[in-house]
């Protein structure tokens, strides 16, 4: 049965109520009526949108049952009904929490508008709360994969430096996800309601930087033909990410530094400063110490925006994470696809892991994306690599690092073990590593009786040589 929300009436007037809740009814709500605020309050745990409730109804006054209500369900909106002239009592009312109040004798139209008006707002609040708990999970610290000690290092420090304002210079390879690290850092502060605004210096043409930042006035230039809010404006009360702050110009440098220290800031053509309340984060891809020491990226700034650094490894650092951001990029894609989930066999993920990774993280994902569009079966074989990473060799261990005279066995076992042992005993990871399932690796463990990453029958002369 639709209906237009649902309402609770308390008055203690027999009469009032039942004609109330008749013509509530009429106008296409669900409605339930009470005689006091007891009887009430036992809808507590029910639907119900909006409460209209009398002003005094005998020892527990409509406030009364509106400071008990709201102590269980706040997001229930109260219009409380006033016989009284002086707007005193509805004054109280409002202060205690009401959405608005209404004078008796009650004219049904207006009534009406205002129920509608309370329902619409919950729904928009509703609405707003989902939205942020999107963000939240879209931009929270489960999107920045990996479990590497690199990766527990930048997730430890974006927890420690997102509660505070000061400024943060995210680095590391075209690729390794800064700016996603930045939308953390927003979306785990106290700016997080505030809006988060991104630019990217190397994307805007050097002659409109200025303009971009700090905004203009009208007739600033040719073209000019309105005033222009800058991003630091726009970002008000939020979050500025200024990302490839390398390829700032040199000569707006000390412009971009004054505004840092004072907040303020000049729109290009016009005289008077505007305050703004703006947490800077940036970030580069290149080698800002050594443009400091070739003087093309100033010092000063360059320790204004250095307060606190999150460098970035690049992916061929952490390969141990490759296996995780393939189940995490596979299940992305088939999500945003609506396309069944593939495999990786484990000769593609041999090959992952020898792989340099110059993209980072943006090209795993994007490798996977299209060997899942162009892989005939269901499972990504070698076949379906793309030839630059076919192309690469995968690494030969010298002769020195093998000691001899050891037999098939032992050497299964050996290389079982050290692989175990740089991944931390993590069996998925060493399975990946070695080209084997994780199926074959726990058998090969029940096989040569090893616990985990610990080779219990192997000699000890050779887990010494390895």
């Amino acid at each position: 049965m639709n209906t237009l929300g649902h309402l609770l009436v308390v008055e203690d007037d027999e009469l009032e109520r039942k004609a109330l809740v008749t013509k509530l009814k009429g106008e296409g709500f669900t409605v339930y009526g009470a005689e006091n605020a007891d009887k009430a309050f036992s809808y507590v745990d029910e639907e119900i949108n909006v409460v209209l409730s009398d002003l005094h109804m005998g020892d527990v006054s409509g406030i009364d049952l509106l400071n008990l209500w709201k102590q269980r369900k706040p997001d229930t909106h109260f219009i409380v009904l006033t016989g009284e002239p002086s707007s005193s009592a509805a004054v109280q009312a409002m202060k205690a929490g009401a959405y608005d109040y209404i004078n008796k004798p009650i004219n049904l139209e207006e009534l009406s508008l205002v129920i509608k008006r309370a329902i619409d707002s919950t729904r928009k609040e509703k609405e707003i709360d989902d939205l942020r708990r999107r963000l939240d999970q879209k931009f929270g610290l489960d999107q920045i994969v990996g479990q590497s000690k690199q990766m527990r290092d930048v997730y430890a420090k974006i927890q420690r430096a997102a509660p505070v304002d000061s400024t943060v210079l995210v680095l590391g390879e075209s690729g390794t996800g800064k700016e996603l690290v930045a939308q953390a850092l927003h979306h785990n502060s106290t700016r997080k309601k505030g809006p988060f605004v991104a630019v990217n210096c190397a994307a805007v043409p050097a002659t409109l930087v200025e303009s971009e930042l700090f905004g203009h006035v009208r007739g600033a230039f040719t073209g000019a033909t309105d005033r222009r809010m800058g991003r630091f404006e726009q970002a008000d009360g939020g979050t500025l990410f200024i990302d490839e702050i390398g390829d700032f110009e040199l000569a707006l440098q000390a412009k971009l530094l004054r505004v840092l220290e004072t907040f303020q800031v000049t729109p290009v053509g016009g005289h008077e400063d505007r305050k703004v309340n703006v947490r800077v984060l940036a970030a580069t891809s290149r080698n800002i110490v050594q443009m400091v020491k070739e003087g093309t990226f100033r010092e000063d700034l360059y320790y204004r925006l250095n307060v606190i650094t999150i460098t970035l490894p690049p992916l061929r650092d952490r390969n141990d994470d490759i296996p995780i951001l393939c189940e995490h990029f596979l299940k992305e894609i088939c999500d945003s696809k609506h396309t069944a989930r593939k495999r990786i066999s484990p000769e593609v993920m041999r090959r992952f892991s020898a792989y340099r990774w110059p993209g980072n993280v943006r090209e795993l994902r994007n490798t996977l994306e299209s060997m899942m569009v162009l892989a005939d079966g269901e499972v990504l074989a070698e076949h379906d690599l793309p030839e630059r990473i076919t192309q690469e060799a995968l690494p030969q261990v010298s002769s020195g690092a093998i000691p001899s005279g050891l037999t098939m066995e032992q050497l299964e076992r050996l290389a079982i073990t050290k692989t175990l042992q740089e991944c931390s005993g993590n069996r998925t990871h060493a399975a990946a590593r070695l080209g084997i399932s994780v199926r074959t690796l726990q058998r090969k463990l029940r096989q040569y009786e090893m616990d985990g990453g610990r080779d219990n029958s192997a000699p000890d002369d050779v887990l010494t040589n390895a």
